[in-house]
This record gives structure tokens, C-alpha cells and sequence, in this order.
């Protein structure tokens, strides 16, 4: 992270929670890129500020959760989270210990983290702004997994509620990411909400 005080303050926080974490911050990008590369830490924590270089690290090293801290200012701005490659991702002006340990749990069974004020700024920007581009038409099974992919639910969580193998619900997941263009279940959900594929009524039940 560019800024000390936030990594400080977060090694602080992570320090607090009740998860028996083994923290540790890199001192710069390239201690940043080696210790990913060598531990594979379970999660990494990040702004958005981080370089296209070591961003291609998320799809070099297979394992860590990336949470990104993002600003308030910037989730406004055009373009925001679509571009922005990470699981999960933290509002730096409304972070606590409860909410960083509720985005850390959720991300470890992997669910999705998004905080539901930054969904609905997403929802308000994407209905004035230019329509999206046509996506392919999700069939029924596909639309009922990806609004439990809004709610957070994991694979597994799907399946049961599909009443389906969780190698089904992967194939489902699979599926719904293709059609929405989407890396990871993050970007699918804001490109579906993009499209007018999910209201805020859904949206909601995932706070």
C-alpha cells in the first residue's frame, strides 16, 4: 500500500480479529510480489493504487483472496469496480474490525464481499449511463444461480439450494461468468447489475 498509515491501521485491525492470522505487510512491490509468490498467503489486502504489474499477479498465483480497499471518491468515478481485478473488495472510509472480519470469512468460503452501499452506488450509476453491452440470455437454472451468487453463497451453498452436486453448481458458476464476461464472481455481479439483470431488492438481501 502507497499509504503507511492504512497499512499500519490494517495490520493493526487484522492483529484484533479473532481468526488467528499470521499478518505480515510488504515493504514495496518487489517484497510485495516475492512474498505472494513464495508464502501464498490465504488473502491479500490491497488498494487500488497497485501497479498493472502486480495486479497480474492474481492470475500468476493460484490460491490468495485479493480484498481491495478502494475509496469513496473512486468508486464513483466511471469505469470503478468493473476494471478493478479483485474477490472482494472494502470502502477505506467505512472500514471497522467487524466489517474487515466479515469480508475475510466471507471471502475464505468463497463468497462474495461487497459492502451493499457500494452495490447501490454501482446500481445508480449503471441506470444513467450508456446500456451495457447485450449479454448472452442466462436460462432459468443460470438466472437463479447468479442471484445466489448476489447473496454471497458459496459452491457448495449453491448446490444444496439447487438441490444439485456441488460439481453442478460449479459448472453453473462456470457458466453465468462466461455469459456476463466476468473473471470472478465480484465482476459478474456488477456486470449483471450493469445489464439490469439484478434489482435492488436482491441487491438488499445480501446486507
Amino acid at each position: 500500500m502507497e499509504d503507511e498509515a492504512l497499512q499500519l491501521g490494517l495490520s493493526a485491525l487484522l492483529c484484533r480479529l479473532p481468526l488467528n492470522l499470521d499478518v505480515s505487510a510488504a515493504v514495496d512491490e518487489a517484497d510485495f510480489a516475492r512474498r505472494v509468490k513464495e508464502s501464498r498467503p490465504d488473502f491479500v489486502i490491497v488498494t487500488n493504487a497497485l501497479g498493472a504489474a502486480l495486479l497480474a499477479l492474481r492470475d500468476e498465483v493460484a490460491g490468495p483472496r485479493w480484498l481491495m480497499i478502494v475509496e469513496e471518491y473512486q468508486v464513483a468515478e466511471e469505469g470503478g469496480l468493473a476494471i478493478l481485478p479483485a474477490d472482494g473488495y472494502l470502502v477505506r472510509q467505512n472500514l471497522s474490525a467487524e466489517g474487515l472480519e466479515r469480508a475475510l470469512r466471507q471471502l475464505a468460503v468463497g463468497e462474495m464481499a461487497i459492502p451493499l452501499a457500494l452495490g447501490r452506488q454501482l446500481m445508480r450509476r449503471a441506470s444513467g449511463a450508456a446500456p451495457a453491452p447485450r449479454l448472452a440470455t442466462l436460462t432459468a437454472r443460470e438466472s437463479e444461480t447468479l442471484m445466489l451468487l448476489v447473496r454471497g453463497l458459496s459452491n457448495k451453498q449453491i448446490g444444496r439450494r439447487l438441490r444439485i452436486s456441488e460439481h453442478g453448481a460449479k459448472r453453473l458458476v462456470s457458466s453465468v461468468l462466461l455469459k456476463l464476461d466476468a473473471a470472478n464472481r465480484t465482476s459478474a455481479v456488477v456486470n449483471a447489475i450493469k445489464a439490469g439483470l439484478v434489482d435492488e431488492k436482491e441487491l438488499a438481501g445480501t446486507a
